[in-house]
């Protein structure tokens, strides 16, 4: 029975991360040629979906990162809906809910207050 090292884990977070930004970068230059090449509407369509897809599932991964429930609660919801959003038909507040879904999890995380530990603040 194979199991994984804990090196090779970290190998392949390091694999994974590498990926996720070159596709984070075909969606970025995607974007922009867009606007010299005026792609058609299809084209733009699957740029958007590439795009809010690697949003939801940054948001996904960042849901686990932190200690509080809610939080991590709040950016898995947002990275559900944004990946999901992407399949399901249009109605009226599609759009206005990803909005919300994008900028709910950065000013969360942006005003989330700081918490220090009673043992960090006694070593420094």
């Amino acid at each position: 029975m194979a199991t994984i090292s804990k090196q090779n884990a970290i190998e392949m977070k390091k694999i994974l991360h590498k990926i996720f930004l070159i596709l984070i970068g075909i969606v970025l230059i995607g974007k922009i040629s867009n606007w010299f090449l005026n792609y058609s509407d299809e084209t733009n369509q699957i740029i958007n979906t590439g795009m809010f897809t690697l949003i939801g599932i940054a948001y996904l991964v960042g849901g686990f990162v932190w200690n509080k429930k809610l939080i991590n609660i709040i950016f898995i919801v947002c990275g559900i809906y944004l990946i999901g959003m992407n399949f399901i038909g249009d109605f009226a507040l599609k759009s206005i809910i990803g909005i919300v879904c994008i900028l709910t999890p950065m000013l969360t995380a942006r005003f989330l207050p700081e918490e220090t530990d009673e043992k960090e603040l006694a070593e420094n």
